[in-house]
């Protein structure tokens, strides 16, 4: 159908996602972005959010700052941005303020982790993934961010991403231990960086 293929230009016009009232506006029905969802053309990401079910993982993540845009990519997210790990989350992961209240979507999948400001702020740089500026924490602080966790995500995760870093030819230790210290992980990243350097 030809009005099928036209509703697709809303999507594409936004970088694979559109809402509802954008759809309305350009003159569709509400049942045709009901039977795009069941012929599986488009996701539906959230209650007014939809989009195109062929975007790539790469796409997906500026789907996600359009999601939660106050958030910043973290921990296995950031890892693999950073090539600090080869494992691939199926879950997205982002850090919010505290005090902040997110719904989240049935699709992509994200895991939420509510920081107090203070931890929260350290480290954030932007990138450009595709047009959307992304806001992800540096390389540094998601190696101490490893070391944060190390409980939860084991010791072999831990070593990884320590190991990776110090592999690099970009990076920047003082910073490291700065960021250690901040984080409360400043004499622990210290044994670290003896054993492993």
């Amino acid at each position: 159908m030809k009005k099928d293929k036209r509703i697709l230009e809303v999507f594409k016009k936004n970088k694979g996602y559109a809402q509802a009232k954008e759809v309305l506006e350009a003159g569709f029905h509400h049942s045709i972005l009901n039977m795009l969802v069941q012929e599986g053309e488009i996701l539906k990401v959230k209650r007014g959010l939809y989009r195109l079910s062929s975007l790539e993982m790469e796409d997906e993540l500026e789907g996600v700052v359009k999601i939660i845009p106050e958030g910043i990519v973290c921990l296995f997210s950031a890892w693999n941005y950073h090539a600090l790990t080869d494992f691939v989350s199926s879950e997205y992961h982002v850090a919010i303020e505290k005090s902040r209240k997110i719904v989240l979507p049935d699709y992509p999948p994200i895991k939420l982790y509510f920081w107090t400001q203070k931890y929260w702020e350290i480290g954030i740089e932007e990138v450009l993934i595709g047009n959307t500026t992304v806001r992800i924490y540096n390389q540094e602080k998601s190696v101490c961010d490893a070391l944060r966790f190390r409980n939860k995500i084991g010791q072999d995760t831990t070593k990884e991403v320590l190991k990776n870093y110090l592999k690099k030819q970009q990076r920047d230790v003082d910073k490291l231990l700065q960021y250690a210290r901040l984080l409360r992980v400043g004499e622990l990243m210290k044994m670290y960086l003896n054993i492993l350097l």
